[in-house]
């Protein structure tokens, strides 16, 4: 039953069908000193677990260059840029990992990030 229904799928147009549900982003995760994301900043997306509720978490949604979704996580300093320059869904986002800045008080180091926004006209 699979295979006539995959064979009559092939042969319905994409005219008139809206998306409702699309795969899962995939996770940036920047570990390389020059590591950059560019694309369309989509908003935000809440994660939360059903069985571990207390561990809830955002991320940032883009749309790359190449048309796939991208979440990563929002650091102290993506948030801080998004929000102070009141970036919108729809503008460009570049968003390039230049290194690590030490914590006051000497645990893991923060990452760093060059961020750059093109306007979409709204």
């Amino acid at each position: 039953m699979a295979n006539s229904k995959s064979q009559a799928a092939q042969t319905v147009s994409d005219e008139g069908w809206e998306t409702i549900q699309e795969r899962s982003a995939a996770v940036v995760i920047f570990d390389t000193v020059g590591d950059e994301l560019i694309g369309e900043f989509r908003g935000v997306e809440q994660i939360e677990p059903d069985d571990d509720p207390e561990n809830a978490f955002s991320r940032y949604l883009l749309r790359g260059t190449d048309g796939e979704l991208y979440a990563t996580n929002i650091s102290y300093a993506l948030r801080t840029a998004v929000e102070k320059h009141d970036v919108k869904v729809g503008d460009m986002l570049r968003i390039r990992y230049v290194g690590d800045v030490r914590t006051k008080r000497g645990l893991n180091p923060m990452k760093d990030f060059e961020i750059a926004v093109k306007r979409a006209a709204h």
